[in-house]
């Protein structure tokens, strides 16, 4: 089976290689794509750098960001190609799944309290809603006692004060 892995840098993204390592353990055939997307530089920044400056810092970064997962994919004797795209995640990662006819997205992510999912939305959603190839979206842990505690404490007193200062 062909699968796209999209990667950042967080420990999170490489969940999904664990699921392959497994899989090549029990015979399968994998191949893996992993991708990195860079996001897009602000307009301002754009026009005080050069072009080369800024891909050579995409290409710097998405380096990085695949170099785990690539090394894990070796030890397993995973085929894998490392790709790097430019833009909105979900979007770049729903494109590249449909043009590599990719059979499953297998997306890593954190846990996260609702209330950051609402002001944050996922990645994996939105991959979701732009393609129809099947999206496995796998995570462990969860989310710290500072995200589910102390923000929204902050949230609410901030809240309170903005209101009582009318």
């Amino acid at each position: 089976m062909k699968y796209l892995i999209p990667v950042d840098s967080s420990e999170a993204a490489l969940i999904p290689i664990g699921h392959l390592e497994q899989a090549v353990r029990h015979g399968a055939k994998v191949e893996a794509l992993v991708l990195n997307v860079q996001p897009r530089l602000n307009r301002h920044i754009s026009r005080l750098t050069r072009k080369a400056d800024r891909d050579a810092l995409r290409a710097e970064r998405s380096r990085a960001a695949t170099a785990r997962a690539i090394e894990r994919l070796v030890r397993a004797g995973v085929r894998h190609r490392a790709l790097t795209e430019l833009g909105p995640p979900a979007e770049r990662i729903a494109a590249v799944a449909e043009a590599e006819g990719v059979d499953e997205i297998l997306i890593g992510a954190g846990r996260h309290p609702w209330w950051l999912r609402w002001l944050d939305p996922s990645v994996a959603q939105g991959v979701i809603a732009r393609t129809d190839i099947p999206v496995t979206v796998m995570a462990r842990g969860e989310a710290g006692p500072f995200e589910r505690y102390v923000v929204p404490v902050g949230i609410a007193g901030l809240a309170a004060l903005l209101l009582t200062s009318d």
